[in-house]
């Protein structure tokens, strides 16, 4: 251990770069653009080193070390004092990176002779052993928490797996009351353009029965007409005629198309109603699948409306039918709440 009077020498020479440690070194205002920017670093250094030694049980020091230290110090003290009494005269950029220079080689001397003890009397002064207790009880509060935590998830898990079915449920029923929707609006769309047709097929079934009946008496043909001439006649009036009807007969073909397409919709927007009301009905996942199965084939398959001809038209689409059903039905296979499944 060093001797009391090395000891209350280097806390007397520490005190002569503490006192620096409030004071601007780097840059004043007096100094206009010149600065010792390039010695800051330095400057701090040797301010840590100062206040930590200021701060440690320095009667733990070797007398070896205590005197090395000591010895250093001085030159440090009387750089920063340089710096702080630097005026802006003769050759200032010279005398500026000379200070600089010294107070580094001080500032590296003093480093070298403290820095393998400042740990050492931190450890004395009971930082480490402080650091450790510390440690341990945080990392001890830790694991209480985690424990905690774990054990808080495990009482929480069946209800968050209860919200996580209901979430589910709520998210099948919103898409199948979303698809509802879109099937009667789009049916509500072509009911509203059949009617347009329905109106241009009455429109034109009208103007063909007024021309035919105004072909029968008018224009007449003359009694002296030839051949040609009663072949135009029957000509002009057959086409006039030909062309109201075609029309009339396009115009209702469309009508047909377009009230059977709606038809269809409104089915499909019945079928996900009674899919959904049965489905909320039940527990059982077979039921559940059966009906699934019950709405895909009364949804995609084929509806007979009476308004179109299908003779032509595929029926076999079971097979299609059924592997949509396959997919959709884990979907519609949600848990319902209160019910008890592994």
């Amino acid at each position: 251990m060093a001797a009391a009077e090395l000891v209350e020498e280097l806390e007397e020479q520490i005190k002569t770069i503490t006192r620096y440690k409030e004071t601007e070194l780097v840059r004043r205002a007096e100094w206009g653009d010149i600065t010792f920017e390039v010695a800051a670093q330095d400057i701090d250094i040797a301010r840590s080193i100062a206040g930590d030694l200021s701060t440690m049980p320095l009667s733990h020091l070797a007398d070896q070390a205590a005197q090395n230290i000591t010895a250093y110090i001085p030159n440090v003290a009387a750089y920063l004092q340089q710096i702080d009494e630097f005026k802006l005269q003769g050759n200032v950029e010279e005398n500026r990176d000379s200070i600089a220079a010294n107070l580094k080689a001080a500032v590296e001397g003093l480093l070298a002779a403290a820095s393998q003890w400042i740990a050492y009397l931190a450890y004395k002064r009971g930082d480490l052993e402080e650091s450790v207790k510390q440690t341990e009880t945080a990392l001890a509060e830790a694991k209480t928490k985690l424990d905690e935590a774990n054990a808080y998830a495990a009482t929480r898990r069946g209800e968050i797996d209860e919200i996580v079915a209901l979430a589910r449920e709520a998210s099948a029923s919103a898409g199948v009351a979303t698809f509802t929707h879109e099937f009667d609006r789009e049916a509500k769309r072509l009911a509203a353009g059949s009617k347009k047709w329905l109106g241009a097929v009455v429109a034109l079934a009208i103007l063909t029965s007024v021309a035919a009946l105004v072909s029968f008496y008018w224009p007449t043909l003359p009694g002296d007409a030839n051949s040609w001439a009663t072949l135009r006649h029957v000509v002009a009036k057959v086409s006039v005629i030909a062309v109201f009807f075609t029309g009339t007969i396009w115009c209702g073909r469309i009508y047909r198309a377009l009230t059977h397409q709606c038809s269809i919709n409104r089915h499909r927007a019945l079928s996900l109603k009674t899919f959904q009301a049965f489905v909320q009905a039940t527990d059982d996942p077979a039921t559940r699948d059966a009906v699934l199965m019950a709405a895909t084939k009364s949804i995609f398959g084929n509806v007979p409306t009476g308004f179109v001809d299908e003779r032509g038209a595929p029926q076999d689409t079971s097979v299609n039918i059924l592997e949509i059903g396959k997919s959709a039905s884990k979907a519609a296979r949600v848990p319902r709440v209160g019910s008890t499944q592994e």
